[in-house]
């Protein structure tokens, strides 16, 4: 039986570790905090959706960009200090826009399916994780805004996306919460929300059943190949603080990497709600 280890115990790495498990594997999870998802996003509204499946390879995502890198308060910004690997990377971006129909359909189906693998791990492994299941909408206060969304939607439905048109009187029917004005909106009554922190804690728990084997406070700071797959290195985090340096190894015949890169700071900045105003 194959040995994987996995770096990183956050929501990449846990369903990789289910994943592996299923097929059979040996799985051994490594993490530098005291348990599972630490660094996930929690108590958000977490969004199970696959109506948020369209791609951003397109001329009118270039040109929010550009107008976004004039304001203090953008969504989202880019240094535009050159670099080989950052423009090498926006041309392969503008070069997807014209597969932007397509990767726009297979992408729906694809996210249909992931929801539907969620949903049914959840429900196998008893998972709570405070599950909504009562649709997610979207709103669009102008014309120009909803009639650019009703052609996304066409898209959507083509990928087999129960997805429709809302007014806005119907958007307060749905939601008697949202009172301001709107022109309108689309609804997923298949689309849910989720704590997705304590998805991945029951999930790792899961993965622990089954066999998975969790190191935590361990930073991993060595990966090297060696004759029999790779060799991965790391101090205790404790005694590591504490100027003491145990070194352990753990020998495995390959290696995922799902180490994740935010700040806390960074997480709590990207909660989603389960009503976008758009």
């Amino acid at each position: 039986m194959p040995h994987i280890a996995i770096i990183g115990a956050g929501i990449t790495g846990v369903t990789t570790a289910y994943a592996l498990l299923e097929r059979g594997y040996s799985v051994t999870v490594l993490d530098r905090h005291r348990y599972a998802a630490m660094e996930t996003s929690f108590a958000n509204g977490g969004q199970l959706s696959a109506s948020n499946a369209e791609v951003w390879n397109s001329a009118a995502t270039i040109l929010k960009g550009l107008r976004w890198m004039l304001r203090s308060d953008a969504p989202l910004l880019m240094n535009p200090k050159p670099s080989w690997h950052k423009y090498s990377w926006i041309g392969e971006f503008v070069g997807g826009i014209t597969r932007y129909r397509a990767n726009t359909i297979e992408t729906t189906k694809l996210a249909i399916e992931a929801r539907k693998h969620l949903f049914s791990i959840a429900q196998r492994e008893n998972i709570a994780f405070d599950l909504e299941r009562r649709g997610i909408l979207h709103v669009y206060h102008d014309k120009a805004g909803f009639e650019a969304g009703l052609r996304v939607n066409t898209l959507l439905q083509q990928g087999g996306l129960d997805r429709r048109p809302v007014t806005a009187d119907e958007i307060r029917s749905i939601e008697p919460a949202l009172q301001t004005a709107c022109y309108g909106g689309f609804f997923t009554p298949s689309d849910a929300t989720g704590d997705i922190h304590k998805f991945t804690r029951g999930l790792a728990e899961a993965c622990i059943r089954r066999g998975a084997a969790f190191i935590h406070e361990a930073d991993v700071d060595t990966i090297a190949r060696s004759d029999d797959g790779f060799r991965i290195g790391w101090n205790d985090v404790a005694s590591h603080d504490a100027g003491l340096a145990p070194r352990h190894e753990l020998q495995a015949d390959g290696i995922v990497i799902c180490a994740g890169v935010a700040s806390r700071h960074s997480q709590a900045c990207s909660t989603t709600a389960s009503t976008s105003i758009r």
